[in-house]
């Protein structure tokens, strides 16, 4: 029994004591930066595998390198293309990019030079069609492009410097609007049409429609711990789908969905912590995603910015959509609007008050766990509690003997002057 009474009480001190409260957001928005004075028309954002750099694509052949530790060191890619870009992915291994758009438009930026150059053979392939999505596999070998008729392209360059293109089997006819590959060898990639559902491709390039994700408009996926075998679409009406990724048969894979009551639409993701993402929300804001959490360890959300609140330093910011971000600390981070803002996000600076009760916090919490731990130690244990009784019925019946005898009882004599 008094074991039992000892894990109970080891359980109530992994019980969280305080949760977010809702409608409060976790950190304050301010603009960093505006890449431009006129709207830009950004599309999507990719961080580089080093997480140092990221590159924004966007309307008339708009492409922008910068550095994530300094948003002012940035290069201007010259694309020579004036079609929308719609989509980029760096390479694995950092040294290159694609970026896809309108009308066939593939190119290929490279770091050593800054060069942005069609992609070989692309231009005969593509025949003017338009490419929405594009992500490299996990080894950087292939690459899958996807397209607005919903059919998939695998791409890689050969030993000649030459493209070769294989389109996918099995795949349906809605918008591939996402593609996303967990960074893991001989993983899969999973992707997010407009009304098929979320689709996943095989290391032998197979496509398959995973279970419990049809019915819904998925805008995009994401893969962001290779040691997890799991990914995550963002679903219309504020929904989250587990990807829950089966390494062997990637036909066996299928979608949890779980809702999320906000109001708002979840449009895309960025990596958080190890256990966190953060998805992005119109209007401007992000919810918290914890991947761990929740009574099916499926994932638990958190108010991290609600748009009544993104608002606060610049009314702008509220009004503006978001294509992406990342983070510089677990706490901190930027985010990038489709006007060419980039928006820097923290938590608010805490009064002295505050100050004060979070550095009394840790020696509260020392004093009291001991005393709650004995206290429900004595409720779980009838055994400590018949010594108890004992022990005070004995010390009650001595005390009673001596005043029937008439006697004093001795007191504990307290020091009266400093100790020696």
């Amino acid at each position: 029994m008094l074991r039992r009474a000892v894990l109970v009480a080891i359980l109530f001190l992994l019980v969280p004591l305080t949760v977010a409260a809702e409608g409060d957001s976790a950190v304050e928005a301010s603009t960093g930066r505006m890449l431009a004075t006129f709207d830009l028309g950004l599309e999507e954002l990719s961080v580089s595998p080093d997480g140092l750099n990221v590159i924004v694509v966007g309307a008339n052949g708009f492409a922008l390198r910068f550095s994530t530790e300094d948003v002012n060191d940035e290069i201007e890619l010259n694309s020579g293309d004036e079609d929308d870009l719609a989509d980029v992915d760096w390479h694995p291994r950092g040294e290159t990019a694609l970026i896809v758009g309108e009308d066939g438009t593939m190119l290929r930026y490279a770091t050593s030079d800054h060069s942005v150059t069609h992609v070989a053979g692309s231009t005969a392939f593509f025949l003017g069609q338009s490419l929405s999505a594009v992500a490299w596999d996990a080894a950087g070998g292939w690459a899958y492009v996807g397209t607005p008729d919903g059919s998939i392209v695998r791409y890689r360059e050969n030993a000649n410097g030459n493209g070769e293109f294989f389109t996918l089997n099995d795949t349906k006819s809605s918008a591939i609007l996402d593609i996303a590959c967990l960074k893991k060898m001989h993983s899969h990639c999973v992707f997010a049409t407009e009304s098929d559902g979320i689709g996943i491709i095989d290391s032998e390039h197979q496509v398959s429609w995973l279970s419990g994700s049809t019915g819904l408009k998925w805008r995009a996926v994401i893969c962001p711990h290779p040691a997890r075998d799991r990914c995550y679409g963002a679903g219309q009406g504020s929904t989250v789908g587990v990807v829950e990724l089966d390494p062997t048969v990637a036909s066996d894979s299928y979608v949890l969905v779980k809702q999320v009551n906000i109001d708002a639409e979840f449009t895309g993701f960025h990596i958080g912590t190890e256990d966190t993402i953060l998805i992005q929300t119109a209007p401007f804001g992000w919810v918290d995603w914890n991947v761990m959490e929740g009574t099916d360890s499926l994932g638990y959300a958190y108010p991290w910015l609600y748009n009544h609140d993104a608002g606060k330093s610049d009314p702008m910011i509220a009004h503006e959509r978001l294509i992406g971000g990342w983070t510089t600390t677990d706490e901190t981070g930027f985010g990038v609007t489709s006007f060419g803002r980039i928006v820097e996000y923290a938590p608010p600076p805490k009064s002295i008050d505050e100050k004060l009760v979070s550095s009394l916090a840790g020696i509260l919490v020392i004093v009291a766990v001991p005393g709650s731990v004995l206290g429900l130690l004595f409720m779980m244990s009838p055994k400590m509690q018949k010594k108890y009784k004992k022990w005070s019925d004995g010390r009650r019946e001595r005390r009673m003997e001596k005043r029937r005898a008439g006697q004093p009882e001795k007191k504990k004599e307290k020091p009266t002057g400093r100790r020696r």
